[in-house]
């Protein structure tokens, strides 16, 4: 195996941080220097997932025979280590993301990069967190990617100034805040139970918990559950989205769309590793489309209403959360 394939599935997080942080050492009046230089780094980000997406589905012979890569960080075996896992969910999730990055940036470049200082190293960490969230293998490390997207979501959404956008991004930080500690009180729990982070590990032990144990696994994965439904978006969690999105500039609310998305992406990652050994009722499949449902009426209830631009990208972001909510729960 080449040295560029074997090291692959770590191109879509190594490429943005490097990049966010070489902008950092750059002037502000080197606006075309940064911006090349974002321009390069998504369009490298394309490429990897796009590559990554032909190896999962077995466009190279001898790689990756069953479709899933697995990437050692400092060649550390699993479960102690950090983790990356890519099958062909994670790879689509990643060209998704890397294609809207393009196709945001280059339409930035008009005049949005100009409204406040690093713009372009808080849009290349945003994607470095996202891409890192669907590659993770490990609890510990979603959390860590989601604060590192959420880190740049607050000075992207705040880009530019206002009074307005300062009050919605205060709500904004805030409620995503509380939704932090939450993940972080269930992960807690849930290696307090069971000894791992790792997901393929913890759907091992998860089945061989009984009594008090399971409970309180229960009980972690439940807190992990609301924490990723309020970042999905779902209904009745998503009192903050409309005005959160509503306010932030246009490029920057193309990328807070795929956002909601990570929060869906983690449901299904766990839910479907936990299956096997007996789900608990948090990522079980017989509520979600239910609550899909529901998230799905009032985003429809709530574009049919609004006559401002603005609160209708909000409603089409939670009607496109309760779209897959409700298609992934169904029967």
């Amino acid at each position: 195996m080449s040295f560029w394939l074997q090291h692959l599935p770590v191109l879509p997080i190594v490429t943005p941080l490097i990049a966010g942080a070489a902008m950092l050492l750059l002037a502000d009046t080197r606006r075309y220097t940064r911006g090349a230089i974002a321009l390069a780094s998504t369009v490298a980000q394309l490429a990897a997932a796009i590559a990554l997406l032909v190896v999962a589905g077995g466009g190279v012979p001898g790689v990756w025979p069953d479709g899933v890569g697995v990437y050692l960080v400092g060649d550390w075996p699993a479960p102690f280590g950090i983790v990356l896992v890519v099958d062909r969910l994670a790879a689509v999730m990643l060209t998704l993301t890397a294609t809207l990055g393009l196709a945001t940036l280059i339409y930035s470049l008009a005049r949005w990069d100009r409204a406040g200082v690093h713009f372009h190293s808080l849009f290349q960490f945003l994607l470095m967190g996202l891409n890192g969230a669907f590659l993770t293998g490990d609890l510990f490390n979603l959390f860590v990617f989601f604060e590192v997207l959420l880190a740049a979501s607050y000075g992207l959404l705040l880009h530019g100034s206002g009074v307005a956008r300062v009050s919605a991004g205060l709500q904004y930080i805030a409620v995503n805040l509380v939704a932090s500690f939450l993940l972080l009180i269930s992960i807690a729990l849930i290696y307090g139970v069971t000894g791992t982070l790792n997901m393929a590990d913890l759907a091992v032990r998860a089945g061989n918990l009984a009594g008090a144990d399971r409970m309180l696994f229960e009980a972690g994965a439940a807190i992990l559950g609301v924490a990723f439904l309020v970042k999905a978006g779902a209904w009745p969690l998503n009192f903050w989205l409309v005005k959160g999105y509503g306010s932030a500039g246009a490029p920057v609310a193309a990328m807070f769309s795929i956002m909601t998305k990570v929060g869906i992406y983690a449901l299904l990652r766990i839910g479907s590793l936990l299956l096997p050994t007996g789900a608990p009722a948090a990522f079980s499949l017989d509520w979600m489309f239910a609550a899909g449902l529901a998230t799905l009426l009032f985003g429809g209830l709530g574009l049919l209403a609004t006559q401002q631009l603005e609160k209708m990208v909000g409603y089409c972001v939670i009607v496109s959360a309760g779209t897959l909510l409700t298609a992934l729960g169904m029967p």
